[in-house]
């Protein structure tokens, strides 16, 4: 079965092949342990990872490895749609903003956190996806954010 996975507006096409409770993409080899509600637990390498998710239509919001992603997933041949602009950072899932952890103008680096959310009982940070200013905070401490929401409003550094 073909899929194509899109992450951060970056689409891969993955083969996945299903052998009893293992998932094959590539060379990497993630068991699923089990599924419960909004959360998996997987086997990477070894390593055992709880995995909480939501889904929402062609999309699967999850925490991994102390990093939120959202991922479309479609049949190949099919387009993924429209995501927001390519400056904003967006909520993955619902949740509430914890910590605000920037100000507008300040010059951040990938990887930089900026918002604490909790979500699904479990504190996630949003990070810079890459170096840039942050020109607008689209959120407060306390509120509640459905996915989709805009967070933060990041200009790119140019290269």
């Amino acid at each position: 079965m073909t899929k194509i996975v899109t992450i951060a507006g970056q689409s891969h096409e993955l083969t996945v092949e299903r052998q009893g409770q293992t998932l094959r993409a590539g060379d990497t080899a993630i068991e699923l342990v089990e599924v419960r509600s909004r959360e998996a637990e997987i086997r990477v390498a070894g390593r055992t990872h709880i995995v909480p998710y939501v889904v929402e239509g062609n999309t699967v919001s999850f925490a991994f490895d102390g990093e939120i992603y959202a991922a479309e997933v479609t049949e190949k041949g099919s387009r993924p749609r429209g995501k927001h602009r390519d400056h904003s950072l967006a909520a993955p899932m619902p949740g509430l903003v914890l910590k605000i952890l920037t100000t507008v103008g300040a010059v951040v680096s990938k990887g930089t956190p900026l918002v604490i959310l909790e979500a699904m009982k479990m504190e996630h940070q949003i990070v810079a996806p890459y170096d840039g200013t942050i020109t607008a905070i689209q959120c407060k401490e306390g509120e509640m954010v459905q996915p989709g929401f805009d967070l933060i409003d990041l200009e790119r550094t140019s290269p």
